[in-house]
């Protein structure tokens, strides 16, 4: 299994960090991801290129990955960390090109992600994906769209953009 699995990563299989967003715990929640990332890349394209997409994608896994390890679970499955951190990704940019539904989704993101965190759990997705809901990295996609918005074509982009791909000058 390719699972994020404490353990497991502990003893050597860092790959997981990544590959634990990847996969699933079952049929319904992989469907699920993949209409999320489906209606999230159309909403947003305006946005990006599939160059930048996949770069955000990458770094957002990697900080999910990571950051699991400050949760409670012993294992992870799932994209919906890097859903949240494109969502909030995409909101900030309509914010910032002064779309006007942008603060309302940002506000309703924030709620939701204080819902999970300190109220209650989405117990019919739950019951559908088969586990308990990570809210944690729904918290640490938001953070890093979050960074990632707040750096787009800056810094941030540019650097990572030199660490993985040759430069196109």
């Amino acid at each position: 299994m390719i699972v994020w699995d404490r353990v497991e990563i502990e003893t050597g299989q860092w790959w997981r960090i990544v590959t634990g967003n990847i996969t699933h715990t079952n049929e319904m929640h992989l469907a699920m991801n993949l209409a999320a990332l489906v209606i999230l890349t159309l909403l947003h394209r305006r946005y990006y290129d599939v160059r930048s997409l996949m770069i955000m994608m990458w770094c957002m896994m990697v900080v999910i990955g990571i950051a699991m390890f400050w949760s409670p679970f012993a294992w992870y499955a799932g994209l919906s960390g890097v859903l949240y951190g494109l969502f909030v990704w995409g909101v900030i940019n309509d914010i910032k090109n002064k779309i006007p539904l942008g603060w309302m989704l940002l506000m309703g993101t924030i709620f939701k992600l204080i819902h999970e965190a300190y109220i209650g759990k989405n117990f019919i997705t739950a019951e559908l994906i088969g586990a308990e809901i990570a809210y944690q990295a729904h918290w640490a996609g938001a953070i890093i769209g979050v960074l990632f918005a707040l750096n787009t074509k800056k810094v941030l982009y540019s650097y990572i953009s030199a660490l993985f791909l040759k430069s196109e000058d």
